[in-house]
């Protein structure tokens, strides 16, 4: 994936961006359509947040992807991802529970299965056994007006007008924050804690979220979760062949300056470097407010320019990657997920994200890696919090490796909190550490483009379900958009997003072509991984 591919000549799209969505969209593109299909990326390493790093010692670690639901049976999601990657990618199941949620005085696992998870929940908390069976109900309704929402963003004009008024109907529950939602169905503020503990999945806590981000996760993960064997690169690698058994190519250290528009109509790209690429079809998975603010000149018409200009930045985060010497099995984890938290407020953590830097870590995110991927050859974990850009301001217009000495002794100081928050669950943990190394909202940005290192795209909030630079179509003809903020984050997210795009292009019988297509992997063999996993060696 790190290979400078050479450019095509004639292709009939380019993509900019090779994250989940841009990927997505072009081996579509290629796969269903038989497009030659050129994918652009300003990273030496192609995949975005699919990409994987390593260091000595046989680590290995994911960048974005932590954990996947819905690829695991038939359906949307699980189809789209074998036809996008040439069915390249084998998921190896998480164990059960797949999550474990921790608060002051209270720990509660999330196994996989709707039935499972409501007796749980109902064991936990029986006085609101009630308000739990509701809330499930409220989720389905919540997630078919997300279905609803995305056929009007690709449906003529007569029919989007009547979809209009489906959703007018439909929208109060999905539309609310998850905070008022929350406030309303449940008494007990620890099931309220609990319920909306995952926040961080889509990026901003109950009071600022949609009360439909937060149902299109819960729903997302209700049968369990997966993880690619051998990383996340594969999805990577998958797309990449797809799309060069098609004519098309990959190409990297290729950053695009500008959108080509001529007449109204997108013509091309052109490069940093001065070169120019001609496409009659464009496709951005750059995110709205790049592709709006900076790939498209100022003298081309967009009608919500200054709008999106005022959109407040989403969540970044700061992420320490450890190298284990040997299997954190020793402190009782199996591979589970952990939200350890130090409050029951969401809303109190969040605030408190600006504490970062002092050595406050009131919220962590912690993975592991290799007790999920059979294909692990050292032992890892990854520790992610909330962070806000803003702390790391002092430092923007650096380059990576080269910030100083000052910002290395915050990055130590980030790097003993992160481990003395997670101490809190999983005493021992610090002592396993071989290796470490911490990331930062900065290395986001740098890396993907993303404005502040938001790693969600445009912030779910209520408000963001009536933007009209969110959706696959923009004002441009034979320019669209892909990723996070065509539909909604995450990797199905994007891909999903991916999804769209093409049927935008090529029409509505996309869906139906990605099942027919599907077909040929579906019950076909996976991939074996090529190395036994650390815990079994």
């Amino acid at each position: 994936m790190t290979k400078p591919h050479a450019s095509i000549q004639d292709a009939d799209a380019i993509v900019v961006g090779s994250g989940m969505g841009g990927l997505a969209a072009a081996a579509l593109l290629a796969r269903l359509h038989g497009k030659r299909v050129l994918v652009l990326e300003r990273h030496w390493r192609a995949g975005g947040f699919t990409h994987t790093f390593t260091r000595p010692g046989g680590y290995r670690w994911d960048v974005g992807v932590h954990y996947v639901g819905e690829v695991g049976a038939p359906g949307m999601a699980h189809d789209a991802m074998e036809v996008a990657t040439g069915g390249a990618v084998a998921w190896h199941r998480m164990p059960d529970p797949f999550e474990r949620l921790v608060f002051p005085g209270l720990e509660i696992a999330f196994r996989a299965g709707r039935a499972r998870l409501e007796e749980d929940l109902v064991c936990a908390f029986p006085d609101e056994a009630r308000a739990i069976a509701a809330w499930f109900g409220d989720l389905r309704r919540a997630t078919r007006h997300m279905l609803v929402m995305g056929t009007r963003a690709l449906a003529p004009a007569p029919v989007a007008s009547a979809l209009e008024l489906v959703l007018a109907r439909s929208g109060r529950l999905a539309r609310t924050t998850t905070g008022a939602y929350l406030a309303r169905r449940f008494r007990d503020p620890r099931l309220r804690a609990v319920i909306a503990a995952r926040w961080p999945d889509y990026g901003l806590p109950p009071s600022e979220s949609v009360f439909l981000a937060h149902a299109i996760i819960t729903s997302h993960y209700l049968e369990g979760a997966y993880y690619p064997a051998g990383t996340a690169a594969r999805i990577a690698e998958g797309a990449r062949s797809v799309i060069e058994d098609a004519g098309g190519a990959v190409r990297v250290r290729a950053e695009v300056e500008r959108i080509l528009v001529r007449d109204g109509r997108a013509k091309g790209v052109r490069l940093a470097s001065g070169e120019e690429l001609a496409a009659p079809v464009v496709v951005s998975d750059a995110g709205a407010r790049a592709t709006y603010l900076r790939l498209l000149g100022d003298d081309v018409c967009v009608p919500f320019r200054e709008a999106l200009r005022r959109v407040p930045p989403g969540m970044a985060t700061v992420t320490l990657y450890l190298g284990l010497s040997c299997s954190p099995e020793v402190l009782g984890v199996r591979g589970e997920n952990f939200w350890i938290h130090d409050d029951l407020d969401h809303e109190a953590m969040w605030r408190r994200r600006h504490g970062l830097l002092a050595g406050d870590v009131p919220l962590a995110y912690v993975s592991f890696p290799s007790l999920k991927d059979p294909d692990a050859r050292a032992h890892t974990a990854e520790i992610v919090a909330p962070a806000d850009m803003a702390d790391f301001a002092r430092w923007q217009g650096t380059a990576w490796k080269q910030r100083g000495d000052g910002y290395e002794a915050v990055k130590e100081r980030l790097a003993d909190a992160l481990l003395a928050a997670v101490e809190r669950r999983l005493p021992g943990l610090g002592s396993l550490v071989a290796y470490r190394e911490l990331s930062t909202p900065l290395s986001t940005e740098g890396f993907t483009g993303h404005p502040g290192g938001e790693i969600y795209g445009i912030p779910l909030t209520p408000a963001r379900l009536e933007m009209p630079f969110i959706g696959p179509r923009t004002p441009v003809r034979g320019l669209y958009l892909t990723g996070a903020d065509t539909l909604s984050p995450g990797v199905v997210g994007a891909m999903m997003g991916g999804v769209f795009a093409v049927a935008a292009i090529a029409g509505m019988g996309t869906f139906r072509a990605i099942r027919r297509e599907a077909s040929v992997f579906n019950g076909a063999p996976r991939p074996n991984p090529s190395a036994p996993s650390p815990s079994s060696a």
